[in-house]
This record gives structure tokens, C-alpha cells and sequence, in this order.
């Protein structure tokens, strides 16, 4: 763990604009893995979805429904 006290210690040394430049980064890269992680999420579970009977047979009557909205704007 000798490094990790080392980068703490050099993390400390920074000077302040330096060390929230480096705290910004590491802000905006945790945020990117979030954001990577729930669109994976999202993604997973759409898979799922497209083969679950329930979701489909609602989806489809859901399109029944809004089906005049497209013959409305193709007139």
C-alpha cells in the first residue's frame, strides 16, 4: 500500500488549482463510467423486454392506439 501513500501524499502536494483540476477530472470520469454503466443497464434490459410476451402484447396495442396519429400525418 506503500503507493497509495505516496499518491496521497503527492495528491496533497499539489498546489490548490492543480489539486481541483485533478478533482475535476476525476469527477468527470467516475460520471462517464456511471453513464456507461446505466446505458449497459438499459441496454440489458431491453434485451429482456424484447422477448417478454406481456411487454410486446402491451406494446403493440399501445401502437393500435397511437396508429390514427401516423395516418394523421401522412395526410
Amino acid at each position: 500500500m506503500q503507493s497509495i501513500d505516496d499518491l496521497a501524499r503527492a495528491i496533497t502536494e499539489l498546489d490548490p488549482y492543480e489539486r481541483q483540476a485533478l478533482m475535476d477530472r476525476l469527477s468527470k470520469l467516475t460520471n462517464e463510467q456511471d453513464r456507461d454503466a446505466l446505458s449497459e443497464a438499459s441496454f440489458q434490459a431491453m434485451q429482456e423486454a424484447m422477448k417478454d410476451e406481456l411487454f410486446l402484447a402491451d406494446l403493440h396495442e399501445v401502437m393500435d392506439d397511437f396508429r390514427y396519429v401516423d395516418s394523421e400525418e401522412a395526410a
